[in-house]
């Protein structure tokens, strides 16, 4: 259905007014923001306003979300941290899928489908939503807890096994390879091809280009070079019929220890969260309620016994790969629903003839109701696990990882002279900390001096998302230009309130400012300096060292009362 500008705006208008009542009001259930995005596709869609009928298209385009999430992911995930869980990625992750889609695919057969039907419905519905569990365990702050990361292995794996499952479905179908005539050792070359040429690209060229535009500070060009990063490794994977998403995941990977690394994770943050969000939008639309209409007995014991079935596989796999109790529990409850990679493979199998429409649409349902109902479930899984530790029967494990940031760190905004100084003090006295600077030449400067600073603009809330802000213990802003603190306290008081603020100011009418909005301590430097500067020469002309402190700390004490008379200069005259 084609749309002028009117009804794009109308449309525009239902889905956002919707969308902003259902995730409020899911999240302030404590059922998290993905659930409101379903609801609210499912109000808008076909069967709701109905603001479009092209739900398959417009859920191929929003997989760009999908992508853009898969970058971010591969951002925080070096290769050493990617290494570190191979046991937990070939090995737990294969073995969810193949036990997983074996017992799924014995009920399909059960239930009167043919062997190749039954195989590729059962490996397909193994596979869970990389999209909706991560957003969860993003939105949870889990991502780098034990059960966070085992987590991610399994859909890590799974998103690598929508590879061969794909090439799968013309053999399944009695296609054989006579889609394109290709044959297998051509396509194996295409392959290792793109995938080196992305390689190359994200460990040479994009580094080579970011630099370029950040030392002439031009951050539209860093924003657009950074998604176009993202896109081509996308593009290069699609080419080649692999997952965009895997090629996304590639390229962040690469680039994850890159110094540009956060600022790269602001740019593609907004466009992340729009996609995702119309993402979850056009599952939902994808609903068929006729299919549930029809038989809602039938079709919703189903899809519980697909979760149950998931729930307990994952359950059994997690206690023999050596997971605590309380961690797997977590990690078979977050896991049970269909992925987003089911709409492609079930897709793919219909284009072929290999399952009909009825079949496809009674799968989009499952998936769809699947993901519904999985924040509940997580919540019963969180509750039993908290049993689980709560009797001891566990070692509660589930701590969040330090990696380059550890829980209770301090932010400083700011690697001039005074933040220079603070990450001395900072490093000195073991206190961990994290800076960050708009300039790459001050941050190569502190990478010298083997200060933790990074680049990236504290301003941008993105970044302080990106530097734990919610589990730090306090930021320093050591900003010269006063406007440029005011908005990075602005932002921080608004995002992140419970932070203590320090923040440097030029005088003592700014700090009287600062105070009010909310800053813990705001230190005139240049006042400061002259006070120690006048204790200095008290000392030097025999004044004890006490006295000279003592005068200083009843100043500070008195709010530099006495001394704001002489600073705001003589009265004038009557």
């Amino acid at each position: 259905m084609d749309l002028d500008l009117y009804d794009f705006l109308l449309a525009a208008v239902i889905v956002l007014a919707v969308t902003a009542v259902c995730v409020s009001f899911s999240k302030r259930l404590g059922l998290g923001g993905v659930l409101g995005f379903l609801a609210a596709g499912a109000i808008v869609g076909p069967f709701g306003f109905e603001v479009t009928t092209q739900v398959a298209k417009l859920r191929h385009f929003t997989e760009i979300g999908v992508v853009l999430f898969l970058f971010i992911i591969g951002l925080e995930m070096e290769p050493r941290k990617l290494w570190a869980m191979r046991r937990s990625v070939f090995g737990f992750g294969t073995a969810q899928v193949v036990v997983t889609g074996v017992v799924i695919g014995a009920v399909t057969l059960a239930l009167g489908q043919s062997v190749e039907v039954s195989v590729i419905v059962g490996l397909g519905l193994a596979l869970s939503s990389t999209a909706f569990v991560l957003q969860m365990l993003n939105e949870r702050g889990e991502m780098m807890t034990e059960h966070g990361r085992s987590t991610f292995s399994v859909l890590l794996l799974q998103d690598l096994a929508i590879v061969p499952l794909l090439a799968l479905v013309p053999l399944l179908a009695g296609m054989g390879d006579a889609d394109d005539g290709q044959p297998l050792w051509e396509r194996a070359a295409g392959v290792g091809a793109v995938i080196a040429g992305v390689v190359v690209v994200g460990l040479y060229v994009v580094p080579w280009a970011l630099a370029q535009t950040a030392r002439r500070r031009n951050m539209e060009a860093f924003g657009m070079i950074s998604m176009l990063a993202v896109l081509a490794a996308a593009w290069a994977m699609e080419l080649v019929h692999l997952s965009m998403a895997l090629g996304a995941f590639l390229m962040g990977m690469l680039l994850s220890a890159s110094p540009y690394r956060f600022q790269m994770e602001a740019a593609i943050e907004p466009f992340k969260g729009l996609f995702i969000g119309l993402f979850f939008i056009s599952v939902g639309m994808s609903i068929d309620f006729r299919v549930l209409l029809d038989q809602p007995g039938t079709a919703s014991l189903l899809v519980l016994l697909i979760m149950a079935i998931k729930v307990a596989v994952l359950l059994g796999l997690g206690w023999a790969f050596g997971l605590p109790r309380a961690t797997a529990v977590r990690v078979a409850f977050l896991l049970p629903q269909c992925g987003e990679f089911g709409f492609v493979l079930f897709g793919a199998a219909t284009a072929t003839g290999l399952i009909g429409n009825f079949l496809f649409a009674v799968l989009l349902l499952f998936i769809s109701l699947s993901m519904i109902l999985t924040p509940l479930i997580a919540q019963m899984g969180y509750a039993l696990a908290n049993r689980l530790a709560a009797r001891g029967d566990v070692v509660p494990a589930d701590q969040p990882d330090a990696g380059d940031i550890p829980d209770r760190h301090v932010i400083v905004a700011g690697y001039g002279r005074v933040g220079r100084i603070v990450c001395h003090v900072l490093e000195r006295t073991g206190t961990p900390y994290v800076a960050f600077d708009v300039s790459p030449d001050r941050v190569s400067i502190g990478k010298q001096c083997g200060h933790k600073v990074r680049l990236g603009d504290v301003k941008v809330p993105s970044i302080l998302k990106a530097a734990s802000a919610s589990t730090a213990s306090a930021i320093v802003v050591t900003l010269r230009d006063l406007h440029d603190a005011e908005r990075v306290v602005s932002t921080v008081h608004n995002f992140f309130p419970e932070l203590s603020m320090h923040v440097r100011v030029p005088n003592l009418l700014s700090r009287d400012i600062m105070l009010t909005k909310g800053v813990s301590h705001a230190v005139p430097i240049t006042l400061e300096g002259s006070l120690q500067l006048g204790v200095e020469v008290a000392m030097s002309v025999g004044v004890a060292e006490a006295d000279a402190i003592g005068v200083v700390d009843a100043l500070r004490l008195e709010d530099y009362a006495s001394l704001r008379l002489q600073l705001s200069g003589p009265k004038p005259a009557a």
